[in-house]
Protein backbone atom coordinates (compact mmCIF):
# COMPACT_ATOMS: atom_id res chain seq x y z
CA UNK A 1 0.00 0.00 0.00
CA UNK A 2 1.24 3.58 -1.10
CA UNK A 3 0.88 6.60 1.27
CA UNK A 4 0.50 10.06 -0.83
CA UNK A 5 2.87 12.71 0.93
CA UNK A 6 1.50 16.42 1.20
CA UNK A 7 1.64 19.54 2.50
CA UNK A 8 0.79 20.66 5.89
CA UNK A 9 -0.78 23.69 6.39
CA UNK A 10 1.82 25.20 8.65
CA UNK A 11 4.46 24.10 5.51
CA UNK A 12 1.90 25.84 2.95
CA UNK A 13 1.97 28.94 5.36
CA UNK A 14 6.09 28.98 6.26
CA UNK A 15 6.21 29.06 2.45
CA UNK A 16 3.83 31.89 1.85
CA UNK A 17 5.50 34.21 4.74
CA UNK A 18 9.26 33.11 2.90
CA UNK A 19 7.51 34.45 -0.55
CA UNK A 20 5.96 37.56 1.22
CA UNK A 21 9.45 38.35 2.99
CA UNK A 22 10.93 37.98 -0.57
CA UNK A 23 8.02 39.97 -2.29
CA UNK A 24 9.06 43.10 -0.21
CA UNK A 25 11.95 43.46 -0.85
CA UNK A 26 12.15 42.65 -4.55
CA UNK A 27 9.19 45.16 -5.63
CA UNK A 28 10.89 48.70 -4.07
CA UNK A 29 14.20 47.37 -6.02
CA UNK A 30 11.51 46.91 -8.65
CA UNK A 31 10.11 50.29 -8.75
CA UNK A 32 13.61 51.83 -8.49
CA UNK A 33 14.18 50.28 -12.23
CA UNK A 34 11.32 51.66 -13.34
CA UNK A 35 11.58 55.09 -12.23
CA UNK A 36 15.92 54.76 -13.56
CA UNK A 37 14.26 53.86 -17.03
CA UNK A 38 11.59 56.58 -17.35
CA UNK A 39 14.43 59.03 -16.13
CA UNK A 40 16.69 57.65 -18.85
CA UNK A 41 14.13 57.45 -21.57
CA UNK A 42 12.82 60.98 -21.04
CA UNK A 43 16.92 62.81 -21.10
CA UNK A 44 17.54 60.20 -24.29
CA UNK A 45 14.45 61.51 -26.22
CA UNK A 46 14.99 64.93 -25.22
CA UNK A 47 19.11 64.80 -26.23
CA UNK A 48 17.61 63.30 -29.94
CA UNK A 49 15.12 66.53 -30.03
CA UNK A 50 18.04 68.74 -28.82
CA UNK A 51 20.55 67.57 -31.43
CA UNK A 52 18.03 67.25 -33.95
CA UNK A 53 16.82 71.05 -33.27
CA UNK A 54 20.61 71.85 -33.76
CA UNK A 55 20.89 70.13 -36.83
CA UNK A 56 18.02 72.30 -38.27
CA UNK A 57 19.74 75.31 -36.84
CA UNK A 58 23.05 74.43 -38.34
CA UNK A 59 21.24 73.85 -42.16
CA UNK A 60 19.64 77.05 -42.09
CA UNK A 61 23.17 79.02 -40.87
CA UNK A 62 24.62 77.73 -44.11
CA UNK A 63 21.73 77.55 -46.64
CA UNK A 64 20.61 80.37 -48.37
CA UNK A 65 17.53 78.18 -50.17
CA UNK A 66 14.76 75.76 -49.53
CA UNK A 67 16.23 72.86 -47.49
CA UNK A 68 14.93 69.68 -45.27
CA UNK A 69 15.56 69.47 -41.95
CA UNK A 70 14.29 66.88 -38.79
CA UNK A 71 11.21 64.46 -39.68
CA UNK A 72 11.38 65.95 -43.72
CA UNK A 73 9.93 69.48 -43.21
CA UNK A 74 10.48 72.75 -45.33
CA UNK A 75 12.96 75.21 -44.15
CA UNK A 76 9.94 77.52 -44.42
CA UNK A 77 8.87 76.33 -40.80
CA UNK A 78 11.74 77.66 -38.96
CA UNK A 79 11.54 80.80 -37.61
CA UNK A 80 14.13 84.41 -37.95
CA UNK A 81 16.74 82.79 -35.41
CA UNK A 82 16.60 79.09 -37.27
CA UNK A 83 14.03 77.31 -34.81
CA UNK A 84 10.93 75.55 -35.54
CA UNK A 85 7.77 77.40 -33.47
CA UNK A 86 6.44 74.06 -33.23
CA UNK A 87 7.79 70.54 -32.92
CA UNK A 88 4.67 68.76 -33.39
CA UNK A 89 3.46 66.32 -36.72
CA UNK A 90 0.45 64.04 -37.21
CA UNK A 91 -0.11 63.86 -33.54
CA UNK A 92 3.62 63.08 -32.27
CA UNK A 93 4.48 65.75 -30.29
CA UNK A 94 7.88 65.80 -31.71
CA UNK A 95 6.75 64.69 -34.93
CA UNK A 96 8.74 67.39 -36.85
CA UNK A 97 11.91 66.36 -35.82
CA UNK A 98 12.35 63.08 -34.93
CA UNK A 99 11.07 60.15 -35.96
CA UNK A 100 9.01 57.32 -34.08
CA UNK A 101 6.30 57.90 -31.86
CA UNK A 102 6.67 59.41 -28.49
CA UNK A 103 3.43 59.62 -27.40
CA UNK A 104 4.30 59.71 -23.38
CA UNK A 105 5.66 63.59 -24.08
CA UNK A 106 2.73 66.26 -23.28
CA UNK A 107 2.94 69.46 -24.58
CA UNK A 108 1.77 71.26 -21.40
CA UNK A 109 1.97 75.33 -22.30
CA UNK A 110 3.27 77.88 -24.90
CA UNK A 111 4.14 81.22 -23.12
CA UNK A 112 4.15 83.97 -26.10
CA UNK A 113 5.79 87.41 -24.00
CA UNK A 114 8.25 90.73 -25.55
CA UNK A 115 11.23 89.00 -25.46
CA UNK A 116 10.99 85.24 -25.98
CA UNK A 117 8.69 82.64 -26.87
CA UNK A 118 8.96 79.26 -25.36
CA UNK A 119 6.82 75.91 -25.02
CA UNK A 120 6.80 73.50 -22.04
CA UNK A 121 6.90 69.74 -22.00
CA UNK A 122 6.53 66.59 -19.91
CA UNK A 123 7.53 63.47 -20.82
CA UNK A 124 7.26 60.03 -18.90
CA UNK A 125 9.51 60.75 -15.58
CA UNK A 126 7.80 64.18 -15.07
CA UNK A 127 4.34 63.72 -16.10
CA UNK A 128 2.71 65.16 -12.87
CA UNK A 129 -0.05 62.37 -12.25
CA UNK A 130 2.11 59.09 -13.48
CA UNK A 131 5.83 60.36 -12.88
CA UNK A 132 9.00 59.69 -10.86
CA UNK A 133 7.78 59.99 -7.16
CA UNK A 134 10.02 62.21 -5.70
CA UNK A 135 12.91 61.20 -3.68
CA UNK A 136 12.67 61.41 0.11
CA UNK A 137 16.46 60.33 0.70
CA UNK A 138 17.72 63.11 -1.38
CA UNK A 139 18.22 66.76 0.04
CA UNK A 140 14.88 68.18 -0.75
CA UNK A 141 13.49 65.09 -2.21
CA UNK A 142 15.12 66.01 -5.13
CA UNK A 143 18.10 64.88 -7.16
CA UNK A 144 19.12 67.96 -8.82
CA UNK A 145 19.50 67.25 -12.70
CA UNK A 146 17.13 64.50 -13.16
CA UNK A 147 13.64 64.86 -13.72
CA UNK A 148 10.72 63.99 -11.43
CA UNK A 149 7.07 64.61 -11.03
CA UNK A 150 6.92 68.64 -10.42
CA UNK A 151 9.58 69.48 -13.08
CA UNK A 152 9.60 70.12 -16.84
CA UNK A 153 11.04 71.04 -20.02
CA UNK A 154 11.34 74.41 -21.46
CA UNK A 155 12.05 75.09 -25.26
CA UNK A 156 12.76 78.59 -25.95
CA UNK A 157 12.31 78.41 -29.88
CA UNK A 158 12.36 82.60 -29.54
CA UNK A 159 14.44 84.55 -27.44
CA UNK A 160 15.62 88.59 -28.33
CA UNK A 161 19.02 88.09 -29.44
CA UNK A 162 19.58 91.70 -27.79
CA UNK A 163 18.52 90.34 -24.47
CA UNK A 164 20.09 88.07 -22.42
CA UNK A 165 16.92 86.30 -20.42
CA UNK A 166 17.21 83.31 -17.93
CA UNK A 167 15.59 81.05 -16.01
CA UNK A 168 15.91 79.98 -12.17
CA UNK A 169 19.87 81.55 -12.81
CA UNK A 170 20.04 79.48 -16.00
CA UNK A 171 20.48 81.59 -18.90
CA UNK A 172 18.56 80.49 -21.82
CA UNK A 173 19.19 81.39 -25.83
CA UNK A 174 17.02 80.50 -28.47
CA UNK A 175 17.08 76.51 -28.85
CA UNK A 176 17.45 75.80 -25.67
CA UNK A 177 15.71 72.52 -24.29
CA UNK A 178 16.41 72.50 -20.81
CA UNK A 179 14.93 71.08 -17.75
CA UNK A 180 13.08 73.24 -15.04
CA UNK A 181 14.43 71.34 -12.16
CA UNK A 182 12.10 72.46 -9.46
CA UNK A 183 12.70 71.64 -5.62
CA UNK A 184 11.26 69.75 -3.38
CA UNK A 185 7.34 68.66 -3.87
CA UNK A 186 5.25 71.68 -4.34
CA UNK A 187 2.95 71.51 -7.36
CA UNK A 188 4.04 72.36 -10.85
CA UNK A 189 3.43 75.46 -11.96
CA UNK A 190 3.78 75.83 -15.76
CA UNK A 191 2.86 79.85 -15.92
CA UNK A 192 6.59 80.88 -15.78
CA UNK A 193 8.17 83.99 -16.46
CA UNK A 194 11.97 84.34 -17.96
CA UNK A 195 14.04 87.41 -16.27
CA UNK A 196 15.46 88.90 -19.62
CA UNK A 197 17.70 92.02 -19.10
CA UNK A 198 19.60 94.43 -22.31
Amino acid sequence: MKYRHAFTMVELIFVIVIIGILASVAIPKLTGVTDGAKKSAEIATISAVSTALDSANGEWSINEGDFKWGNKQDSSALNSLGYPNVLSKNGDVFGAVIKGKNSKFKKQATINASDYNISIFTGPASDPQNGVRYDSKAPNNDIANKPDKNDFWIYAFYVNPDKTCSYNNKEISAGDFILADENGTQPTNYNINLTCSP
